[in-house]
């Protein structure tokens, strides 16, 4: 029973990591393309406050904030893959550990850096 459990595991996570998972990070990253916009149009706000925010927005959403500048907020997360990590569980579980390995000592994580400079030549 756990053969056709693994075996099912292969062609699901194909369909979730190339599928799914892929329309969902231009999903993720028009969260903060919106909060940006919505952000340089606010006309009342000093540089600092829009850094202030864009720190607060990066927070509330697991990411770790590595640099603050005046103008630039840069943050860092890595993502899991729940596709990769089925279609490694569908090679039997060989496959789920080699991406472990990948996703805590070689996966570099997701970036967003935030440039007061860029907003004013957007806006």
């Amino acid at each position: 029973m756990t053969t056709v459990l693994m075996l099912l595991m292969l062609p699901i996570g194909l369909y979730v990591y190339f599928g799914k998972e892929k329309k969902d990070r231009e999903i993720y990253q028009a969260v903060f393309d919106d909060f940006e916009l919505k952000t340089a149009k606010r006309k009342n706000l000093s540089n600092k406050e829009k850094i202030e925010l864009f720190e607060q927005m990066l927070e509330q959403n697991g990411y770790k904030v590595v640099e603050v500048t005046e103008t630039t907020v840069k943050a860092q997360k890595k993502i899991l893959s729940m596709g990769l990590m089925m279609i490694g569980t569908g090679i039997y579980i060989v496959g789920l550990l080699v991406y472990l390995v990948y996703y805590f000592y070689l996966q570099k994580p997701h970036e967003i850096i935030f440039d007061i400079y860029k907003l004013k030549e957007n806006s």
